[in-house]
């Protein structure tokens, strides 16, 4: 210890470290002599890793400033010291806090690290388990505690204790079970491993691999299911699921906490629909069979949708139902109904079609053209009103503006015009098609003016919207929104456009996975006949004839009995996501039952409530085949949640002062990239930061 204090004063680390705090002189640090707290020694007298003698401790290095204090207040309330063993507590040089504790035999210098980060609530520079890693001594003023102890050398007893996991390297996960209690088979029931996370991963919509930025939650989610076939062995599933890239103390902790988390008694639908593929085209061998993973849909369907699906091939049944639903939603525009809750609802919908590219998406096409064809008519006559307008206003002539009712509108459409359709359409639903979600996504980057979330979730609770004039050329207004849209896309793109699990438009949104149709035959629509379509566009007609608020007492008691049996699921199995999506999975369903009686002659037939019950079970398997496992680490918080708007929220966060290693460590805490260049640059081009010091910026 007199040691220690001499080389203190030695080397003015006082001094050093006023500058450092004070002036803001970052580049001093380098000045201050370094502790070694993961060596006693080295073999050879060079600083390697692989040379290091272990001193038996661990270190937790917490890069966020200014919790020191409030995480000391933390360990002395708790009796950490005594229960952690910690033998050195220190606000670092950078402001960040410094705790040192002796390591539990039998477990890993990154799981020591994870089990108090987690006792403290704090995430950690995961870069601390390099034996030969050094930090900044700093004066006695900043220390809350140091053991004398740590300067003793182990005695063979204590070399004794830790000798199981010394010979790791640096961050490696150790294998504590003996060799007989991991399976050394890497097949399930005769099913490679490979071939089922393959599919799997399919299945769950993230194709080959997942895109960066959301590996994570992909290793999360693919774990919570093969844990179920891997006997909740969590250094089975390390070995057999890929790492992509990631380090394997960050795999191992995903892992760990995907293993802990709540589970149902049974293996999940999902994972049963991918095994049984698997093992049917494995025992079968039939070259021939051309076996799919789509749910099976109600053989008995009202109206036109019965002749949708005999039109549809059995992999797309459900995608066209589905689909179907905010096109006739927009044409039963006038017609209303009250929810089990007394309030009214129109059919309002969003449907968002997932699939890999070229996998026959462009189904919605031809539906689109057939179901809204009166619409598209009566919007080319408005069309014309319109140009006619534009073009006299061009030409300088006093014309009255036509108002022109136009209803389908662009998916890359601006607020202000989107409200003037809008306020146009006088209380009728306007219409959104996008081919490719990455239109609505792009525009939704272009800023306040194009970005419309929020109006997509007003629109389906059907609530009032407005802006105020803010220039001469704006427009001005306020009107209740009704609107249906139907979007289809990649997964991975479809992912950035849902990207925020808690903004609410996940719980709103029908999603719907098309089956996987890797080496698959082309699919084979049966061909539409003239009396066919007449017949199909004699319904569109009727349906747009269709208004005023209609009783469904029956389809209401159904969806209620419904929604029960989820609530009573969740008792069970208290998955989180569960309680939370069933909700508007259950509005959905009543909704798809206004369009089912409709087209059963405004009867509450059979028909017409088992659809509305099946549409309410798929729109909920899917909810929570997509977001569920996110929506579950969001509440467990064991991820942390994304949002559309991540620079303005990082720098909400960030310090008045800040580095570039603040903003990293802010990133990587929530499962982001740790390249910001390109967002400081942003943030300094816009005036949001200014930088005052080398790596050192000041938010204005």
């Amino acid at each position: 210890m007199a040691a220690y204090r001499q080389l203190l004063a030695e080397n003015h680390v006082e001094e050093i470290l006023q500058d450092v705090k004070q002036n803001k002189n970052l580049s001093r640090k380098k000045e201050l002599p370094v502790w070694l707290p993961l060596a006693e020694s080295f073999t050879n007298g060079t600083r390697k890793a692989e040379d290091a003698v272990p001193s038996g401790l661990f270190f937790l290095d917490i890069d966020e400033k200014g919790l020191t204090e409030e995480l000391w207040g933390k360990v002395w309330d708790e009796n950490l010291i005594e229960e952690c063993r910690i033998v050195y507590f220190a606000e670092s040089a950078g402001g960040g806090t410094h705790i040192w504790a002796w390591r539990t035999p039998g477990l890993t210098i990154e799981e020591d690290i994870q089990k108090l980060a987690s006792r403290l609530g704090v995430s950690y520079d995961s870069h601390v388990t390099d034996l030969a890693r050094c930090c900044f001594m700093v004066s006695e003023q900043y220390v809350k505690l140091l053991d004398p102890a740590i300067f003793e050398p182990l005695t063979e007893e204590q070399k004794n204790l830790y000798e199981v996991n010394m010979d790791s390297a640096p961050g490696e996960v150790i294998n504590q079970t003996e060799p007989s209690e991991v399976p050394e088979s890497q097949n399930y029931k005769g099913i490679a491993y490979e071939k089922i996370v393959q599919a799997l991963l399919w299945k769950l919509g993230y194709g080959d691999a997942p895109a960066e930025g959301e590996r994570n939650t992909a290793l999360y989610t693919m774990t919570r299911y093969m844990r179920f076939i891997c006997d909740f062995n969590e250094q089975k599933l390390f070995q057999i699921l890929p790492h992509w890239g990631l380090a394997d103390h960050e795999v191992m902790s995903t892992i760990k906490s995907a293993v802990g988390s709540t589970r149902p008694s049974d293996i999940p639908s999902q994972m049963k629909e991918v095994l049984s593929f698997l093992g049917a085209s494995t025992e079968d061998g039939d070259e021939d069979s051309d076996e799919s993973l789509c749910a099976p849909v109600e053989k008995e369907l009202p109206g036109i949708l019965q002749d949708l699906a005999d039109h549809s091939p059995e992999e797309f049944k459900e995608a066209t139902l589905m689909a179907a639903m905010p096109m006739l939603g927009t044409l039963a525009t006038s017609v209303r109904a009250k929810y089990r809750d007394g309030k009214l609802n129109s059919p309002s919908f969003i449907v968002d079609i997932e699939a890999p590219q070229a996998t026959g998406k462009s189904f919605v096409d031809n539906e689109f053209e057939l179901l809204m064809d009166p619409i598209i008519k009566q919007d080319e006559v408005e069309w014309q009103k319109e140009i006619e307008y534009s073009l006299a206003k061009k030409n300088g002539e006093e014309v009255e503006n036509p108002c022109s009712q136009i209803r389908i509108i662009e998916p890359n459409i601006g607020v202000s015009a989107f409200l003037e359709r809008a306020l146009y359409a006088k209380g009728k639903h306007l219409f959104t098609y996008a081919p490719e979600i990455e239109t609505v996504l792009k525009n939704n980057k272009g800023g306040a003016w194009t970005e419309k979330n929020d109006l997509f979730r007003l629109a389906y609770d059907n609530k009032p919207w407005g802006q105020h004039r803010i220039s001469k050329d704006s427009f001005s207004g306020k009107v209740t929104l009704y609107y249906n849209m139907v979007m289809c896309g990649t997964p991975n793109k479809c992912r950035a456009f849902f990207a925020d699990a808690e903004s609410g438009l996940v719980s709103r949104v029908t999603p719907v996975l098309l089956p996987d149709m890797t080496g698959a035959k082309m699919p084979h629509f049966k061909e539409w006949t003239k009396e066919d379509v007449e017949k199909v566009k004699r319904q569109c007609l009727c349906m747009m004839d269709e208004e005023g608020e209609i009783d469904l007492p029956l389809i209401n008691k159904a969806i209620e009995d419904w929604d029960e049996s989820k609530r009573q699921e969740y008792l069970q199995t208290l998955r989180y996501s569960l309680d939370v999506l069933r909700r508007r999975a259950a509005l959905n369903g009543f909704r798809a039952g206004i369009i089912a009686y409709l087209l059963e002659g405004r009867k509450e037939t059979e028909r017409a409530i088992k659809f509305a019950v099946w549409y309410a079970e798929r729109c909920l398997h899917y909810q929570l085949l997509i977001y569920g496992d996110k929506i579950d680490a969001l509440h467990n918080g064991t991820l942390s949640p994304q949002t559309s708007k991540g620079n303005v929220r990082y720098l909400d966060v960030l310090p008045k002062e800040f580095t570039k290693e603040d903003l990293v460590n802010l990133r990587l805490a929530n499962n982001e990239s740790a390249v910001v260049k390109t967002i400081i640059y942003r943030w300094v081009k816009e005036g949001k930061i200014v930088k005052i010091n080398t790596n050192l910026w000041q938010k204005c």
